[in-house]
Parts: C-alpha cells; sequence; structure tokens
C-alpha cells in the first residue's frame, strides 16, 4: 500500500487575500480573526 503526505504550508494565505479585496490594506500589519466570542487570529501579515 501506498501511502502520500501532502502538506500546504499557506503562510498569510487569508491575509493576502483580504489585501487583494481590500487595497487600502496593503503595506499595512493587519491580522484576520475569526467570528467568535473569543478572538483567535487565523492569518497575520508580516
Amino acid at each position: 500500500m501506498h501511502r502520500s503526505i501532502i502538506h500546504l504550508d499557506m503562510n498569510a494565505f487569508f491575509a493576502s487575500v483580504e489585501q487583494q479585496a481590500s487595497p487600502e490594506l496593503k503595506g499595512k500589519p493587519i491580522a484576520v480573526v475569526g467570528a467568535s466570542h473569543r478572538t483567535v487570529i487565523t492569518a497575520a501579515f508580516y
């Protein structure tokens, strides 16, 4: 049996998507957070 393991490193992917949707965010530090009762950063742009 052949087993494959795939790892995708999507570092800052969601932050990049937000920058594409809102060009005024380009060049600024941003964080994408989930909508929840607690704050969880799902992506950051450094």
